[in-house]
C-alpha cells in the first residue's frame, strides 16, 4: 500500500513539473512587462538571442518580409499586465521594435514618443 501511494505520490509530482516546464517557455508569453524602461534596453542591431534571454521566452513568429535581399522575420510577445512587444529581425539583429505599455502607449525602438 505505501509503495502504491509513494508511486501516485511521485507521479503527481512530475506531472506538475512537466506542465509547468511547457507553459512558462511558451513562445511568445513572458511575466515580462514591457514598457518604456524596456524598450530602452534595446539597441538597434541588438542579436535576437540576447533580447531572448532578457525576455527568458522565445518569441512568437508572426511573419516574414521576403521582398527585401535578405528575408526579415516577425516575432511578438504578450507580456505581464496586458503589454506586448513587436520586433523586426534582419540577419538575426534587432531593426525595428514596438512596445505597447500596460497603459496602451505605445513606445518605439531609439525614440522616446510618448
Amino acid at each position: 500500500m505505501i509503495k502504491k501511494i509513494v508511486g501516485c505520490t511521485l507521479l503527481m509530482v512530475f506531472i506538475c513539473v512537466s506542465s509547468q516546464e511547457l507553459f512558462a517557455g511558451q513562445a511568445g508569453t513572458t511575466d515580462t512587462v514591457f514598457n518604456r524602461r524596456f524598450i530602452q534596453k534595446i539597441k538597434p542591431m541588438m542579436p535576437y538571442d540576447q533580447l531572448v534571454k532578457i525576455i527568458g521566452a522565445e518569441g512568437l513568429k508572426t511573419g516574414e518580409d521576403k521582398l527585401s535581399p535578405t528575408t526579415k522575420v516577425l516575432y511578438h510577445w504578450d507580456g505581464a499586465r496586458k503589454s506586448t512587444l513587436d520586433i523586426k529581425v534582419d540577419s538575426g539583429k534587432i531593426i525595428d521594435a514596438t512596445v505597447i505599455s500596460p497603459k496602451s502607449k505605445k513606445f518605439y525602438l531609439g525614440k522616446n514618443a510618448d
